[in-house]
């Protein structure tokens, strides 16, 4: 099941508005990023490929970051993550 049908189908469940179900496919989405980054790191050697490796990392988490702020303030919850869970959706 893809991003964008967990969130529908969350939304069926749990009434989200538009620009919720954006700040969490955005999160998911950055949680990827820092993943692929973070492996992308364990495969390079070249000294100027490990900066660009960690340069990744750090932008990715920093955008990860503040989405989960984002969503913060907005009071999107962890219980929209473990509804997700619950569903088999993650």
């Amino acid at each position: 099941m893809n991003k964008k049908n967990i969130v529908e189908n969350i939304s069926k469940t749990i009434k989200l508005s538009t620009e919720d179900k954006e700040i969490i496919r955005e999160i998911e989405k950055a949680k990827q990023e820092w993943e692929d980054a973070a492996q992308f790191f364990e495969f390079v050697s070249e000294p100027d490929m490990v900066d660009y490796a960690i340069y990744l990392q750090q932008a990715a988490c920093v955008k990860y970051m503040h989405l989960l702020k984002q969503a913060k303030a907005k009071e999107i919850t962890i219980s929209y993550y473990r509804k997700m869970k619950e569903l088999g959706m993650r």
